[in-house]
């Protein structure tokens, strides 16, 4: 049995960037970050870490039109692929593989913040 599978709550970084590949399938791409919180001696610390995210279709579709900043919850897999870059060095332009590791989102959700109740509502009788 195998099992690739990756779920993250986070906000969305800058806006998604929506393209379509030569065959005509759409792909959007999109920034998640998650922070975790943890103590070291006494003080509180957080870490922030960002996830590249890929989607296809529909979920593309609906990614595209995501706000900076919404809290989602998005399921999929981790990916591993590289591609040729060209960096500068001391000797000239070389060419090297980039390694890339991004989540292949197979579903996406906003998840509702709660909306804190105005102290008006509870002043009124």
């Amino acid at each position: 049995m195998f099992l690739n599978r990756i779920t993250l709550i986070g906000f969305t970084g800058q806006e998604p960037k929506t393209f379509a590949t030569p065959a005509g399938k759409e792909i959007t791409r999109l920034s998640v970050a998650t922070t975790r919180r943890y103590q070291q001696e006494s003080e509180w610390k957080e870490k922030t870490q960002w996830h590249d995210c890929v989607l296809y279709g529909n979920a593309a579709q609906y990614a595209a039109n995501l706000p900076k900043g919404s809290h989602v919850f998005v399921e999929g897999e981790l990916s591993y692929r590289e591609y040729t870059r060209t960096i500068e060095s001391e000797s000239g332009a070389v060419n090297v593989q980039w390694p890339v590791a991004e989540i292949v989102v197979e579903s996406i959700k906003i998840l509702d913040r709660k909306r804190k109740e105005s102290n008006e509502k509870e002043g009124a009788a």
